[in-house]
């Protein structure tokens, strides 16, 4: 079982769950939209769900004064519970593919 699969099983779609757990181990806690890596997924369907985890509340989105860039802010909502639990059983019904910390 890889967080891909369980991410487009459960979540609706293959990037969801890695890009949330790379946001949840991000040490700034603030990312830049074109920050994630494509090896998450396509340029703009990270866009898409950054979006989607801004509506959710799990982010905030920045757009500071001056600057064309939109960065997003992990918030402290109690939806990243959901993450870490994810990333719990991931970790341990995982046998080929690491999971992020």
């Amino acid at each position: 079982m890889d967080a891909t699969q369980v991410s487009d099983d459960m979540f609706g779609r293959a990037c969801r769950l890695p890009l949330m757990l790379w946001v949840l181990d991000h040490p700034k806690g603030r990312v830049y939209q074109s920050e994630p890596p494509e090896s998450l997924g396509a340029r703009t369907a990270l866009r898409q769900e950054l979006d989607r985890m801004a509506r959710a509340g799990l982010l905030r989105e920045e757009r500071p004064d001056g600057d064309p860039r939109v960065y997003y802010a992990k918030t402290d909502s109690p939806l990243w519970d959901i993450v870490q639990t994810a990333r719990d059983v991931l970790k341990r019904t995982t046998t080929s593919q690491p999971v992020p910390d």
